[in-house]
């Protein structure tokens, strides 16, 4: 039995640019501390440029981003390049997988032809040593909420600011859009750059700020500061708010709903000793017209809820004080 290889049978013609970005100062950087303590992410503009020649082959099956030793002779770790041209390109290595690295080491990182598409490997490769100063701990992305202390995502608007002016896009398709003084990733670039860093919303969320979040130019000027303080749990405490919560888990309800379930309980009890004392159907009511009121305020009936029952109150007291010629 025989297994078969696969044959490429063309091959690929060198770029007329090959490098790590297209400035004078080559882009690349290893974070670390990304998504989990002594994970890391390599990232550089990877720039293979054919000069608009069609290719035999996709970007993936020709070129490689590599890791290597120090001597540049053993692979540590390699992925497929996504797209020519100017485009950001990435590693991404757990903690487990980053055991045997050290921070600060002189690795190198290589942009490599794969040698079943080039018959030689002159001119379709370029490799680059990392110095101590290519590593930035991320700090698991902690920024303060402030975008520019965050180290990846400057890193990562310094090439698309080198993008852009290279693809030249139209106006509206532009790759970076500045809101409020501080510079966000577009969908367009956010596309762009999600393909070459995959999982970057997840390591780097600032970055995409002006995508994810709708902005308002005129804002509400009710925080719902005192709306927010009516629940159980500020209202009564954690062990409280804890037993409405396995309530309502025992109804199929939500904690709210069952808030209101056992203040409703408490009304009816009241309501029956009232109407026993007094057989009086107008002072029962009105003990009942109180219970959104007092819900809402005990934190034990949702606000929403709270108000359909006024506008109900408001009715039956309407029929009992008019219809029925009580006034």
């Amino acid at each position: 039995m025989l297994i078969a290889s696969p044959v490429l049978a063309l091959t690929q013609g060198n770029p007329a640019v090959i490098s790590f970005g297209t400035g004078t100062t080559s882009l690349y950087k290893v974070f670390y501390n990304v998504l989990e303590t002594g994970d890391w992410l390599i990232a550089a503009e990877g720039y293979v440029y054919y000069g608009g020649v069609s290719q035999n082959f996709t970007a993936s099956e020709a070129f490689n981003f590599e890791l290597i030793n120090q001597a540049g002779n053993v692979t540590l770790a390699s992925t497929t390049l996504q797209a020519y041209g100017d485009r950001p390109i990435s590693i991404y290595l757990s903690a487990n997988q980053t055991t045997a690295l050290t921070i600060g080491d002189p690795y190198g990182i290589r942009i490599l032809g794969n040698p079943l598409v080039f018959a030689s490997s002159v001119g379709n490769n370029v490799t680059a040593y990392l110095n101590a100063g290519d590593y930035v701990d991320q700090l698991l992305g902690v920024d303060g909420g402030i975008a520019t202390n965050n180290p990846m995502r400057n890193f990562m608007i310094i090439m698309a600011d080198n993008i852009q002016v290279e693809d030249s896009p139209p106006a509206l398709a532009q790759y970076i859009v500045t809101v409020q003084g501080i510079r966000y990733l577009t969908t367009y670039g956010g596309d762009i750059f999600l393909v070459g860093v995959p999982n970057l919303s997840t390591m780097c969320p600032i970055l995409f700020q002006a995508g994810l979040e709708t902005l308002s130019s005129a804002p509400p000027e009710a925080s719902g500061a005192y709306a927010s303080t009516l629940n159980p749990l500020a209202k009564w405490g954690t062990t409280v708010a804890n037993g409405l919560t396995n309530l309502g888990l025992y109804l199929g309800i939500n904690q709210a709903m069952a808030g209101s379930v056992v203040l409703f309980v408490i009304v009816i009890a009241f309501a029956v000793f009232v109407f026993t004392k007094t057989e009086s159907g107008i002072a029962t009511l009105l003990l009942v017209a109180a219970t959104p009121f007092a819900g809402a305020y005990l934190g034990l009936m949702p606000l929403a809820l709270a108000f359909i029952f006024v506008i109900i109150i408001i009715v039956l007291l309407s029929f009992f004080f008019f219809s029925r010629g009580v006034l």
